[in-house]
């Protein structure tokens, strides 16, 4: 069974989604949590991207040898990932470009 959890890779890159533990790793809706500071002194704020948005895979395979640590999320960076993987939402998978603006 799957669960959301954090993934710490050897790159230093922290992956979340439904991961599921076996000889592989796979993480399914995978993506980047990326601190981001907006000026010196305020505090840091997470952003999440998805992790590989070009691949057409649902799932992404890691090698465990690839892999530092697995933990839970902390409860509001969980509901965060959530609101941003939740079915209710539909994602305009179109791209737009110069002849379809308005």
């Amino acid at each position: 069974m799957s669960e959301v959890k954090i993934v710490r890779m050897i790159t230093g890159e922290d992956v979340i989604g439904k991961v599921t533990k076996g000889d592989v790793i796979e993480v399914e809706k995978a993506f980047v949590i990326i601190p981001m500071r907006n000026q010196p002194g305020q505090p840091v704020q997470l952003m999440m991207t998805p992790y590989m948005p070009y691949s057409a895979d649902e799932k992404i395979t890691f090698d465990t040898d690839k892999v530092v640590t697995i933990v839970k999320p902390k409860d509001d960076i969980l509901k965060s990932y959530q609101a941003n993987t939740s079915s209710i939402l539909t994602p305009n998978k179109e791209l737009i470009t110069e002849t379809k603006l308005p």
